[in-house]
């Protein structure tokens, strides 16, 4: 669609789209980010809006278990943690 939906993808020198975390689990993801010190306080997984991520919802629970996975803790706050997360 870039190559013909746009003026660029129309010139000698077509777009090209990179994902590079597209075929990464969650806990790869947030190893990158970690060797790359990326400010994962400041990410956001949580489908709903508010001060702190809900703690239930599918992404937030896909996010945990990355960090769970890793042996790392998740920086943001949460108004609820699941139990296998808080076990050790």
């Amino acid at each position: 669609m870039s190559d013909i939906g746009t003026k660029k993808g129309l010139e000698k020198k077509p777009i090209k789209i990179i994902a590079p975390l597209l075929f990464l689990t969650k806990a790869e993801i947030i190893k990158e980010g970690i060797k790359l010190k990326a400010p994962l306080d400041k990410t956001w997984s949580c489908y709903l809006g508010g001060k702190k991520a809900c703690g239930r919802c599918d992404s937030c629970l896909l996010r945990l278990k990355g960090f769970k996975e890793l042996g790392a803790y998740d920086p943001i706050e949460y108004y609820h943690l699941p139990n296998w997360y808080l076990q050790k």
